[in-house]
């Protein structure tokens, strides 16, 4: 199954911590991170903005649970398995970059093609994940 970057993963607790386990790991982690303590660095400040992101999240028991309905979701998207009930779309751009040249008798232009067409498809999917996590 594939696994994504979440909050649980920012707060480094597991995703069935309850909520005692959560407020403590935010408290050690701020404490560690936190700008005061290490000369106002972007870094530092880079990471308590996730920090804090992640426990307003996970510190709320609706957007937790929205948010590991995300998570479900996501990688449910990702290792390209059907939800309960949901039938596989049979889709071209899955195909292997064996199967193209397979079926194009190994035409190296087609292939190139293909495979320029699977790294763009790569990159858009990437880039539409990380603005659904941001948005979280």
């Amino acid at each position: 199954m594939a696994r994504v970057h979440t909050h649980y993963d920012n707060l480094k607790v597991a995703r069935d911590a309850p909520p005692e386990v959560i407020r403590a790991a935010y408290k050690t982690l701020s404490q560690k991170h936190h700008p005061d303590r290490n000369g106002n660095s972007k870094e530092a400040i880079r990471i308590i903005q996730l920090i804090n992101t992640a426990y307003e999240v996970l510190s709320d028991p609706v957007r937790r649970k929205e948010h590991d309905e995300w998570i479900a979701r996501t990688e449910r998207e990702q290792s390209h398995e059907p939800a309960a009930g949901e039938e596989r779309p049979h889709s071209y751009a899955r195909r292997s970059m064996r199967s193209v040249r397979r079926s194009h008798g190994h035409s190296a232009p087609l292939s190139r093609l293909a495979q320029q067409a699977g790294h763009l498809w790569e990159r858009v999917r990437r880039k539409l994940t990380h603005k659904v996590f941001r948005k979280v």
